[in-house]
């Protein structure tokens, strides 16, 4: 049975990486509180959780707030990501089992057929499985536990992104570059293709700015 610490971290944090809750909206403990069913105390505990995962801020007599990205800090997220990413993805490249990427071609699969069907929320779930595939395949462990709490900032544009003509198609055609390098154990094409995702992605937030706002 899920704990109350635990439901509460759950669904403030579900409801921040989804959109739910806005950047700079106020996050009032009492509120959360009564629609969590839990106590102002156990929700005090799951906001200082999250403010050390700067996804909130908590200030002296204000209380906590979702943490908002500008488009300059958003940009640098993304090249610091990008960096390191080439890094991960060139070390996985030449030690990817066939193991690994026979998970990779059946999430690929998946990835397909949910995007046919528009399921964007199970499709970014399953992202989110191909790409952990390729960091657990790297033994760059320290750039990718840098990566994972960068990609917890950018989450909550990520479905977004996919709601955007045509991002669907893209992101499908960048996984299979990304695919079939890995599959070649190819460093240097593996790299230009995590390259051209991830500058794909920013792109789309700059472009569309006002659907991430």
């Amino acid at each position: 049975m899920e704990r109350p610490n635990e439901r509460a971290y759950e669904y403030i944090k579900s409801r921040i990486l989804s959109g739910e809750f806005h950047p700079a909206e106020r996050l009032v403990e009492a509120t959360l509180a009564s629609k969590i069913g839990v106590s102002r105390n156990t929700v005090r505990k799951a906001l200082q959780k999250l403010e050390s995962e700067k996804l909130i801020v908590i200030e002296n007599n204000k209380g906590a707030s979702v943490v908002a990205l500008d488009m300059s800090e958003i940009q640098q997220y993304y090249e610091i990501r990008l960096m390191l990413e080439v890094m991960v993805v060139k070390d996985a490249a030449e030690r990817i089992s066939d193991e690994a990427i026979s998970k990779l071609e059946m999430m690929y699969a998946s990835m397909q057929n949910l995007s046919a069907e528009k399921k964007y929320d199970e499709y970014s779930a399953m992202n989110r499985e191909f790409h952990n595939i390729i960091y657990s395949s790297s033994e760059k462990n320290v750039a990718v536990d840098m990566i994972l709490e960068i990609k917890n900032q950018l989450r909550r544009f990520q479905i977004r992104t996919m709601m955007v003509p045509g991002r669907s198609d893209n992101s499908l055609a960048e996984h299979k570059k990304l695919l079939d390098a890995l599959k070649a154990h190819d460093p240097e094409t593996a790299a230009v293709a995590i390259s051209e995702h991830i500058g794909n992605v920013y792109g789309t937030i700059e472009k569309f700015r006002l659907l991430f706002s």
